[in-house]
């Protein structure tokens, strides 16, 4: 039953409940001391429209801001729970980011030409199982950072994270050391494929005439050049960086069946034993199990490694909370798919071990190329290769310098003003 309230004589009660029961009366001496001294209430009413005034011409930046860079309002909470201005533009969607993450990672492109420590040191077997224990060993790994990504959508990723999950006492190390370590692996992993679009170019020219003497101070000057078209690639194509992703995206998996089938058809192969269970170890190490320990450098370096590439263009992908760890996922699935059939089908098809680690050309899935197919579709093969390496450094040096920007924006590098100074139209 409603409480009733006590009124004064003359006046009509009222009732504290709900619907009907509840009657609004007006109280004339509550009017009356509301407005009793004219100047003061007139102050306090300019002072809300004031307050209001300026709430809406914020509100009102903030849409033309988001308008400008396309946040999604769940971007722009994101960005305000983290402490950080969006200063790029969100040019990128979900399919566009996992062409751009496919590309970046290049998994067959640079993992079919980095097996030869595998093979030294395992042999067949060793390179197969351990390229195959990475992939699933990785999978919670990458499980776990899409989670973290979905919760913290930031260019900065890793330390980032630290910092948010770290305890508070060893908060501040943690996240700088984590920094330091990230941004020196990004660099250093930049670097392999510029020097590969150098070799690349030598071995093609190595095949076509073999008394080419595969100088390596011309394979440096050739990976200056690479390093120059992928400056050019994310300076001056920023704006039209996730327009041409997914169409490269189709003629990196069109490429690599234009590998694997000519391989499947023509050239010869090795057995199921040499493949699957006999390992060997040319490295010379003290055991056959420290031997393959080693030798898994090759199954790490195929792993479908780099997929926190789309975490570092995280302020760059519209919906980023939703799109990105969806991204990094699919990418893992995808580069597991194409990289381990890649792998068993070069191993299946070097039918001479010694043979295939002293080919001129130093790189085994050359070798089982010369094998199935002429000096002239081998060299076209090559050229898509090297095609789609450079594509893949431009997209991995954008990646870079998104990771360089972020750490230099939270003050962990030296210069970091300089560094993290965003010119307009918002391109680090």
């Amino acid at each position: 039953m409603p409480l009733q309230s006590a009124a004064p004589a003359g006046q009509p009660s009222h009732d504290f409940g709900y619907g009907d029961d509840v009657e609004m009366i007006d109280h004339p001496a509550a009017t009356t001391q509301s407005w009793r001294d004219d100047g003061v209430s007139s102050e306090k009413l300019a002072a809300t429209a004031d307050v209001i005034s300026e709430g809406s011409i914020e509100n009102q930046d903030e849409d033309e801001a988001s308008k400008i860079n396309k946040s999604t309002p769940g971007d722009a909470r994101g960005m305000i729970r983290m402490g950080k201005q969006q200063q790029l533009v969100r040019h990128f969607r979900l399919v566009s980011t996992v062409s751009f993450v496919a590309l970046a990672t290049a998994a067959w492109e640079v993992g079919l030409f980095v097996i030869t420590p595998g093979l030294t040191d395992g042999g067949r077997a060793g390179l197969v199982w351990s390229v195959l224990w990475n992939i699933v060993g990785f999978g919670p790994i990458y499980l776990s950072m899409a989670e973290m990504a979905s919760m913290a959508p930031i260019a900065g990723a890793q330390y980032h994270w630290v910092s948010e999950f770290a305890p508070d006492n060893c908060q501040r190390i943690l996240s700088y050391i984590s920094g330091w370590t990230s941004t020196i692996a990004w660099q250093a992993g930049n670097a392999q494929g510029l020097f590969l679009v150098g070799s690349l170019i030598q071995t093609m020219i190595l095949i076509n005439d073999e008394s080419y003497g595969f100088p390596s101070w011309q394979g440096t000057l050739l990976a200056f050049m690479a390093v120059l078209m992928s400056y050019i690639g994310v300076v001056y194509g920023a704006r039209v960086l996730p327009y041409w992703q997914n169409a490269v995206f189709v003629v990196h998996v069109l490429a690599y069946l234009g590998y694997i089938i000519p391989v499947w058809v023509s050239s010869p192969t090795a057995t199921h034993k040499q493949v699957w269970t006999e390992f060997s170890n040319q490295g010379g190490w003290s055991s056959m199990g420290l031997s393959v320990l080693v030798g898994q450098l090759a199954g790490i370096s195929t792993q479908c490694g780099g997929i926190d590439t789309a975490a570092h263009m995280s302020e760059e992908v519209q919906d980023a909370a939703y799109s990105v760890p969806r991204v990094m996922v699919a990418v893992y699935v995808i580069n597991a798919c194409i990289i381990f059939p890649g792998v068993v089908t070069i191993v299946y098809h070097i039918d001479d071990l010694n043979a295939a680690l002293n080919d001129p050309t130093t790189y085994p899935a050359i070798y089982v190329l010369r094998g199935a197919m002429s000096v002239g579709w081998i060299t076209v093969i090559l050229v898509l290769i090297a095609l789609l390496n450079l594509a893949s450094n431009i997209v991995y040096l954008a990646a870079v310098t998104r990771d360089l920007f972020a750490f230099a924006r939270d003050r962990g590098l030296p210069f970091s003003n300089w560094i993290s100074k965003v010119r307009s139209p918002f391109t680090p």
